[in-house]
């Protein structure tokens, strides 16, 4: 929370709770023993998604001239949503979750203008999100990512860290706005690809060029293809 620049109070089961607290996060054991509306009480199952919720309710139905969500593109997006220049949520998922969340963004904020912020790395990886967001008809800007990765200081840890203060900023850039990508991956690109399903598999498989384009364009995840492979493989 500290991290969101939010606001909070760590107070004692049975304490009185302030007026200007508008969210609690508790416990499954405790939350029965909270004097307060139970329709703002959270349960932390899992510490962001937890605070995700809570800031959804301190928003309600808070309207917004702009909501940008900020991306930066690899094998686990780090995914920023900022609103009225405060950040509402952050995220790192898997490449194919972006779209859920940035539907879910499109669903749930009250905005007159939304705007996707995507860096310019990974660029196998960003076009494949830029086409996907492309098709539920959302702004989808390209912005130069250079330095927006941060060094993280002493004792701080964690690439999650990094690429969800690296999506934060990427949010706070002017882009230029993107059309649909063309996806042709480079041989070299197809070569790293091959090199990773050998490496997932233990040493057990090499995927074929086809296969990895088809990785490349989004079409098969590395498992798929794994698979594909290894059942042609027993086949024979």
């Amino acid at each position: 929370m500290r991290a969101r620049h939010l606001d909070f109070i760590t107070p004692s089961l049975g304490e009185t709770i302030p007026i200007n607290v508008g969210a609690i996060i508790t416990t499954e054991t405790e939350q029965d023993k909270i004097d307060f509306d139970a329709n703002k009480i959270v349960v932390a199952r899992k510490a962001s998604a937890a605070v995700d919720q809570a800031q959804r309710l301190l928003n309600g139905a808070r309207k917004y001239d702009e909501v940008i969500i900020g991306i930066d593109p690899g094998n686990y997006p780090g995914v920023a949503v900022i609103g009225g220049g405060a950040v509402i949520s952050v995220h790192q998922v898997s490449i194919g979750a972006v779209a859920k969340i940035v539907n879910d963004v499109l669903g749930e904020q009250s905005a007159r203008n939304v705007i996707v912020r995507i860096g310019h790395g990974a660029r196998l990886v960003r076009a494949r999100i830029v086409n996907t967001l492309l098709e539920l008809g959302v702004r989808v800007e390209l912005v130069d990512e250079s330095f927006t990765t941060p060094h993280l200081g002493k004792g701080v840890r964690g690439q999650t860290i990094s690429d969800i203060v690296a999506a934060i900023n990427i949010a706070n850039l002017e882009g230029i706005p993107v059309k649909k990508q063309q996806i042709i991956p480079t041989k070299g690109e197809i070569r790293v690809i091959q090199e990773h399903s050998r490496e997932k598999s233990n040493g057990r498989y090499t995927i074929p060029r086809k296969l990895a384009q088809q990785v490349a364009k989004g079409e098969l995840t590395l498992d798929e293809a794994i698979l594909c492979y290894n059942g042609a493989s027993d086949d024979k």
